[in-house]
């Protein structure tokens, strides 16, 4: 009985400080939050996971969570200065999505800060990655990065797969 009432203050307090970083971190911009639950639920799709192969993980849904967001905010950079504002929303949101997440999965929160640092420091290396190829519109080059960090080098081929067509599919379809 008793180790029933400490489980639910557990989960009472767990829901509480969920509410409450969410509140602390949600950027202010609606717009940019509802466009990032849009690209969010596009990244949990379970048919890209099992059509391209890719590892239904946390690194695997980071990654793929990842490739979206830049294919977002390089179309809303697009759209001039309120583009790139708006796109800089979407990915502060984005972290403080990841923010959120490292709390619920149990992440101290000593940790959290390094994590999500470590997670924006990928992110920006992913970015100029993905852009150089996608402002070449080099399949082969984009297909290299795919495998590099969509796949971590496993011997996926993303070209072969046919990601790398998809994502410039996409690029262009944006």
């Amino acid at each position: 009985m008793r180790r029933s009432i400490i489980v639910v203050k557990k989960v009472i307090m767990l829901s509480w400080l969920s509410k409450k970083v969410e509140e602390w971190a949600r950027p202010a911009d609606e717009t940019a939050h509802n466009i990032y639950a849009v690209i969010a639920a596009g990244a949990r799709n379970p048919h890209f996971y099992d059509r391209f192969g890719v590892a239904d993980t946390l690194d695997g849904r980071f990654d793929t969570l990842t490739l979206m967001v830049v294919l977002a905010v390089r179309r809303l950079a697009d759209a001039g200065d309120a583009g790139k504002m708006l796109g800089q929303g979407v990915v502060d949101t984005m972290f403080a999505d990841m923010d959120l997440s490292l709390h619920e999965i149990g992440v101290s929160e000593n940790k959290v800060g390094k994590k999500v640092k470590q997670m924006a420091t990928a992110y920006m290396g992913r970015m100029e990655a993905y852009g150089a190829a996608l402002a070449a519109n080099d399949a082969a080059m984009l297909a290299d990065v795919l495998n590099r960090n969509i796949y971590r080098d496993d011997g996926t081929d993303a070209a072969a797969n046919g990601l790398a067509a998809a994502v410039l599919a996409e690029e262009a379809r944006l």
